[in-house]
């Protein structure tokens, strides 16, 4: 019986420095993670602001001239793949969020921005409506309803209070006036 004591004793003893052991590794992982992250976050700060010197036309010698062209043809090729797949998927991102929105869309149903409508406009050219425009913006005058029977909405459909055009799901702002859903 004895014997049995002995190695339980020494079986949970066993198993509590191991857990112990377990416990400093993971704190010690958990810790390593933690600086790593630090340092991720330190290259990030110091490539944004070499990415900043570069973009308002500063230079930091061959080597930095060398890898911000680089990123710019990563820059390039990202958008191009990213245009590349919003055509496959019928859509088109917004300049200013980001967000996916009908090829057809004036506005961002997201953010409001005014989108690129001709081809050859730059970003400099697009313009945003801001929220006061929208609210304060009177209505273009509509022509007098003909009695005709109403159809019920489309389901998960926003008509825009403003012009009643169809907007997706979810959408903020109107695709095609820019005022606030």
């Amino acid at each position: 019986m004895s014997d049995l004591k002995d190695t339980l004793l020494r079986f949970t003893k066993g198993v509590s420095k191991t857990s112990g052991e377990i416990l400093k590794s993971t704190k010690l992982s958990l810790a390593l993670a933690s600086e790593e992250d630090k340092l991720k976050q330190l290259y990030m700060e110091i490539g944004k602001k070499v990415h900043e010197i570069y973009q308002y036309g500063g230079t930091l010698g061959k080597f930095f001239d060398e890898k911000y062209a680089e990123i710019q043809q990563t820059e390039t090729a990202i958008f191009e793949l990213k245009n590349q797949m919003n055509m496959i998927k019928g859509v088109k991102s917004c300049t200013k969020c980001g967000a996916s929105i009908e090829r057809t869309a004036e506005f961002c149903p997201k953010c409001g921005y005014r989108l690129d409508t001709a081809a050859g406009s730059s970003h400099a050219e697009r313009q945003y409506i801001s929220a006061d425009e929208r609210l304060y913006t009177p209505a273009p005058e509509q022509p007098p309803a003909t009695e005709q029977p109403s159809k019920p909405p489309e389901i998960n459909i926003v008509i825009c209070r403003n012009c009643q055009a169809k907007n997706e799901p979810g959408s903020k702002f109107c695709l095609t006036c820019g005022r606030m859903i």
